[in-house]
């Protein structure tokens, strides 16, 4: 346990520009551009009067009450935690896929491997940093940002003279966003499983260039299976070959051409009309797909390939 410990520590402390830095940078940037709004943005003026209405500029909002300031709230805290987690999401894709290439590439592994730690807790201590020590990191990074972005946010509301004990703390709901924001994470990792496994094996496999293989081999099988159904579905020898080709290609454009397939009309973008707790329990909810269970087969099986390829393979 004190090994695999150590190994998670090794971990953070390798890359913790990346997953402690990142966070709190995008936090600092978020309280930035609220002060460099208030600074700049010509004719600001906010003024509440009586309770009931605010002015900001030429804008007014009257009979304004806590439900419609909860509900921005929630909105601003809602999408500010969507940029983390495909932030995070990009972060762990390079991570993973340069986990197992980077000390074979330096010549390190020959270090790693002379101590008394085995390749399997090698490889399943950096499975457990994507899985759960770095989405934790971010969960705090966001919760202290948060906080400094509303702190700073009372105080330009105290300059105005305005109690943003009222305005602002009493509609703030923590324990929903951020419950989102974790449940999210869980959702996130429980989707990305074959992900992470195909980037372990490949960040392994691969002599050079594992990105090539991670991404561009997948796509290639991809698209022939997609290629290949489509002919066999077509005939060929009955359509003829140049026909079968532009039906083909035709064919392969239409989702790009058509949305992605999506019918814009018959989705809701009103985030007002999804509250952080029927969000949680939508996700929730997701995770009981049984696609998942196929994906967490597939990870199992590319993380044991990883460690077996890892335990040949000391050199590039």
């Amino acid at each position: 346990m004190n090994t695999f410990k150590a190994l998670l520590q090794r971990e953070y402390w390798e890359h913790r520009g990346a997953f402690l830095k990142t966070p709190l940078i995008m936090g600092s940037l978020m309280s930035i551009f609220l002060i460099l709004f208030y600074l700049t943005v010509e004719q600001f003026d906010l003024r509440v009067g009586g309770g009931q209405y605010i002015e900001l500029g030429s804008a007014t909002m009257d009979d304004l009450d806590s439900s419609g300031i909860q509900s921005a709230i929630d909105i601003f805290m809602l999408f500010t935690g969507s940029i983390y987690h495909f932030v995070l999401f990009i972060i762990l894709f390079f991570f993973m896929l340069g986990s197992l290439y980077d000390d074979r590439k330096d010549g390190s592994i020959l270090f790693w491997k002379s101590l008394p730690v085995s390749d399997t807790q090698t490889v399943l201590s950096k499975f457990v940093t994507a899985l759960v020590v770095v989405p934790v990191i971010f969960a705090l990074g966001l919760m202290v940002s948060h906080l400094v972005f509303f702190l700073v946010t009372s105080l330009i509301l105290l300059i105005n003279g305005i109690n943003p004990f009222t305005l602002l703390w009493s509609n703030i709901n923590f324990i929903n966003n951020w419950g989102a924001f974790l449940v999210g994470c869980l959702a996130q990792a429980a989707w990305a499983l074959p992900i992470y496994g195909w980037l372990l094996f490949s960040s392994a496999y691969s002599k050079r260039r594992p990105f090539l293989m991670a991404v561009f081999l997948p796509l290639i099988v991809g698209f022939g299976w997609y290629f290949y159904n489509a002919i066999v579905n077509l005939e060929v020898l009955k359509v003829g070959v140049f026909k079968t080709i532009g039906i083909v290609m035709a064919k392969a454009t239409t989702p790009f051409t058509s949305g992605m397939g999506f019918d814009l009309e018959s989705v809701d973008f009103d985030p007002t009309k999804q509250t952080s707790g029927e969000l949680i329990r939508s996700m929730l909810n997701g995770l009981t797909n049984p696609s998942i269970y196929y994906g967490l087969i597939f990870a199992a099986v590319t993380i044991a390939l990883a460690i077996y390829v890892r335990r040949f393979r000391n050199t590039t």
